[in-house]
This record gives C-alpha cells, structure tokens and sequence, in this order.
C-alpha cells in the first residue's frame, strides 16, 4: 500500500513541476492597471519603467468615459507619434478597457481633439 501513496506522490510532483515549467501565456499572464491608481491619464510614459510586460499580459484602462477614451494604435509607430487614429480603428469608450498585449510595441492614445497631443498616449513594449 505504501508503494500506491509513494507513486501518487510522486506523480503529483512531476503535475506541479510540469505546470511550473510549461507555464503557458495564459496562466501565467499579468494584469496591469494602466497609472495604477491615477488610472488613465497625461503623462503615462514613466509608468511603464521596473515593469516586464510580456505578450499575453493584459492592461485595464480605467477612467471617466465622459472626459477620455481609449485607441489602440496597431504597429504603427508613426500614427502614435503624430496622434493620428488610422481609418477603421476603434474607439474604445466605456471606462474600463482591457486589451490583450501583443509582441513588440503596443500603443495607446486617445482620440478626444487635443488630448493626445497633451501627453494622453502610451507605448508598451513587450518582452
């Protein structure tokens, strides 16, 4: 009978060790409050500094959708660094936006005339 218990523990070992290993995106993703507690706002840039964002994490962008909204920029560096929202792109608007990191850079600006000129933008890079 001892020898039944040794191999099941000895099975659940390797489980948890597989799992450890072979950690998928997935599972082992993180969720990122973009500003933490100031939320969506001007100036974000240092936010992302001590931060190691993979593909696969997500950001939450939370702020008052009366005054802000939120457009993912898709690998277009140029429509980011002139605040140009490209043709087709939506226009996200409820105040709690979560998107799913993708590899490389990820940016963000808001679509709101002036807003991204101010600083409302973000680039998020991907490791």
């Amino acid at each position: 009978m001892s020898n039944g218990r040794s191999n099941s523990a000895v099975v659940a070992s390797m489980l948890l060790f597989s799992m450890l290993v072979f950690c998928s995106e997935m599972v082992c993703a993180k969720t990122y409050t973009v500003g933490d507690e100031h939320g969506w706002t001007y100036n974000l840039a240092n936010w992302t500094k001590g931060k190691h964002f993979k593909i696969g994490d997500r950001v939450v962008f939370k702020y008052d959708p009366r005054k802000h909204d939120v457009v993912v920029i898709t690998g277009n560096k140029k429509a980011y660094d002139k605040c140009i929202t490209p043709a087709g792109t939506i226009v996200y608007n409820t105040g709690n936006d979560e998107f799913l990191l993708n590899g490389g850079v990820n940016y963000f600006i808001s679509k709101i005339p002036g807003q991204c000129q101010a600083g409302l933008k973000l680039a998020i890079k991907t490791e």
